[in-house]
């Protein structure tokens, strides 16, 4: 059977909310459309939260390896394992947010990715050295305006980042996208009505699956 499609959702934090909205459109409309689709959400500590490990911070300390670190690495390594067997499948595999997004929050910490192994322990999770590395086919960048990110995030911001935080995570978002091909990767204005958001997402995807 012919191999599926890995399509990353991404977004800066404040932006969740929007993007599982638009990924639960994108299933419905694809399914619709004849395709076998799977959803899979990439672990973060709020899904860390979820599973009842409120003490893990998900963070990087220079230097030091910490459990939570490693759990996020072992969880990467079974969302790419089970990914890998879905689009063996020939499915569309939907996820929100990957390597990206680990790049993106390690530089938002202070830490270097290609230069503190990060990334070669993340490339080891995504199965580089056995199964066959996963990676995405296409990445989706929905560029919310930070200030309308820290408006969604209410409460939720305070002790945790700064409106100027939001401004950097962007800006690192689109350097780091800009280092992809063009062809893997694509930016959606995302201060325009859901609804032509949506629109312009399914076209994306759609290119991909010609």
């Amino acid at each position: 059977m012919a191999k599926g499609k890995f399509v990353v959702i991404e977004g800066i934090y404040g932006s969740g909310k929007l993007i599982v909205g638009l990924v639960e459109k994108l299933r419905a409309a694809l399914i619709e459309q004849g395709n076998d689709v799977y959803e899979i959400d990439s672990p973060d500590s709020g899904r860390a939260q979820l599973m009842g490990v409120q003490e893990l911070t998900n963070g990087w300390l220079y230097g030091m390896f910490k459990p939570d670190f490693f759990f996020e690495l072992a969880s990467r390594a079974r969302v790419c394992s089970v990914t890998r067997e879905e689009l063996k499948q020939g499915k569309i595999v939907l996820c929100k947010n990957f390597t990206v997004a680990s790049i993106v929050h390690a530089r938002l910490k202070g830490h270097d990715w290609y230069r503190e192994d990060l990334n070669c322990l993340e490339a080891r999770a995504r199965g580089v050295q056995f199964g066959g590395e996963v990676s995405p086919d296409l990445t989706i960048f929905l560029d919310v305006p930070p200030e309308t990110a820290a408006q969604d995030l209410g409460e939720n911001i305070e002790g945790v980042f700064k409106p100027s935080d939001l401004v950097l995570q962007r800006s690192y978002y689109l350097e780091e996208l800009s280092k992809m091909p063009e062809n893997h990767y694509k930016i959606i204005n995302a201060t325009r009505h859901e609804d032509e958001v949506f629109s312009e997402a399914l076209s994306i995807i759609k290119t991909i699956l010609k």
